[in-house]
């Protein structure tokens, strides 16, 4: 009997045993998944203020790389959005006329439509009376643009913009006085900037003239005569660019260019130099110190 009680104590101790080595094994899974499981909630844990979670979260490694990620498109947008300009000092100091190859044009025929004498007043007097608008000059007086491109004088640099993105994609320096940037005496189309010199209103060589210039490959393409532009703008059209010249002991012209060549292709005699040149439905409005011109317009077929 003592035998048989002390073999059941025996077995129900090994019994207990078993079962406790058991429920330990157990014990410890579960832990391991309670502390896997805290440790994914605590990588999809927001940021916070809450310092103790952001220290738990560094210690996964995981949030930090979900940062660097999230970041990596914003700094490659900003770096698709931002152009950097080019910088090109334009050479421009041969002596003399230098024409390029390229097409012929035949020059618009003009015709001056009436001649008044103004008592020599504003150019926007006389615009506003005939309901046109100046050239598009921007807000500031050193400023102006066309439809493709706006253009901001600072000091002796001209900083060209695109207009859909504002971008800044050329900074041009070239001899001209600070008095004839007040106008619109630049256009860009293709890489090729076309505008003029002019370091004072005298007629001696090297000076008032236009130019073309090829920017992508930083080379001058054409240089018109000396003494074909002082006005404060000019006018393209077609393959013809309109501008004009004059001073006080010299003759008086409105001067049409070859866009593609430089050559002066045609002028018209006028009283006084050309300042501002507009064109409206057909035809050109055009003020001088004293006299308002309209002039009809025969274009080309080509044109």
């Amino acid at each position: 009997m003592n035998k048989r009680k002390g073999a059941l104590f025996l077995a129900l101790c090994l019994l207990l045993a078993g079962c406790g080595q058991g429920a330990g094994a157990e014990t410890n899974v579960e832990t391991e998944i309670a502390e896997s499981i805290g440790m994914k909630n605590e990588s999809a844990m927001p940021d916070t203020e809450d310092t103790d979670a952001k220290d738990s979260v560094s210690e996964t490694g995981e949030t930090q790389n979900t940062k660097t990620t999230a970041q990596e498109p914003e700094t490659e947008a900003t770096v698709e959005n931002t152009t950097e300009p080019k910088y090109l000092t334009l050479d421009i100091s041969t002596m003399g006329e230098i024409l390029a190859d390229g097409d012929a044009v035949d020059p618009i025929g003009l015709t001056i439509l009436s001649e008044e004498e103004n008592g020599v007043s504003w150019a926007n007097d006389w615009y506003d009376s005939e309901n046109l608008s100046l050239p598009m000059i921007g807000t500031d007086w050193n400023s102006f643009y066309d439809d493709h491109y706006q253009y901001q004088w600072v000091d002796d640099e001209l900083y060209i913009y695109e207009t859909g993105t504002g971008n800044c994609i050329y900074v041009l320096d070239y001899p001209t006085d600070q008095w004839y940037i007040n106008g619109n005496n630049a256009y860009l189309e293709d890489g090729v900037f076309y505008g003029a010199s002019v370091r004072n209103g005298y007629a001696q060589s090297n000076t008032c003239f236009m130019f073309a210039y090829d920017l992508e490959n930083d080379k001058l393409l054409w240089r018109s005569a000396d003494q074909t532009y002082n006005s404060m703008n000019f006018v393209v059209k077609g393959d013809v660019i309109l501008c004009g010249y004059g001073f006080t002991a010299e003759p008086d012209y409105l001067y049409q260019i070859n866009r593609n060549t430089g050559e002066v292709i045609d002028r018209l005699s006028l009283k006084k130099a050309p300042d501002l040149i507009i064109e409206q439905d057909g035809k050109l409005y055009v003020h001088t110190y004293s006299y308002n011109y309209v002039i009809g317009m025969d274009v080309p077929n080509e044109f």
